[in-house]
């Protein structure tokens, strides 16, 4: 199916006398990408094969799912918990509850894979 396709596009290439791989002005990444999220989730997902080996499945996980939370909540928000803890405020401030939050999210998520693999499914996990 795939050497069909190719012939068919380099016979109609031939045709219009159009080039067969016209990659000129095109880009792989669109401007103003994020940087840092697409480093930070590989960074991340290296880190988590060996911290699996090291910490285990479910610590492991706990703390890599809360850091992709951190990442994608944005990590620029952590600047502001200073200012909270000088000011008093801190439980009552958005950056804690948002860190709460993302606690509470990867160790209820990490416990119910854990559960669910290794209870339900029988598989034991790292």
């Amino acid at each position: 199916m795939l050497a069909l396709i190719i012939l068919q596009r380099f016979l109609r290439c031939r045709k219009t006398g159009e080039p067969f791989l016209d990659i000129k002005g095109k880009r792989f990444f669109v401007a103003n990408w994020d940087r840092l999220r697409l480093l930070g989730t590989v960074v991340l997902m290296v880190l988590y094969i060996y911290a699996m080996e090291w910490l285990g499945f479910l610590t492991a996980s706990i703390i890599v799912v809360f850091l992709f939370n951190i990442l994608y909540n944005g990590v620029d928000r952590l600047k502001e918990l200073p200012a909270a803890m000088k000011s008093g405020k801190l439980l009552s401030s958005s950056v804690f509850k948002s860190l709460l939050l993302s606690l509470t999210i990867s160790v209820s998520f990490s416990f119910v894979i854990w559960y669910l693999f290794g209870s339900v499914f029988k598989i034991t996990l790292p």
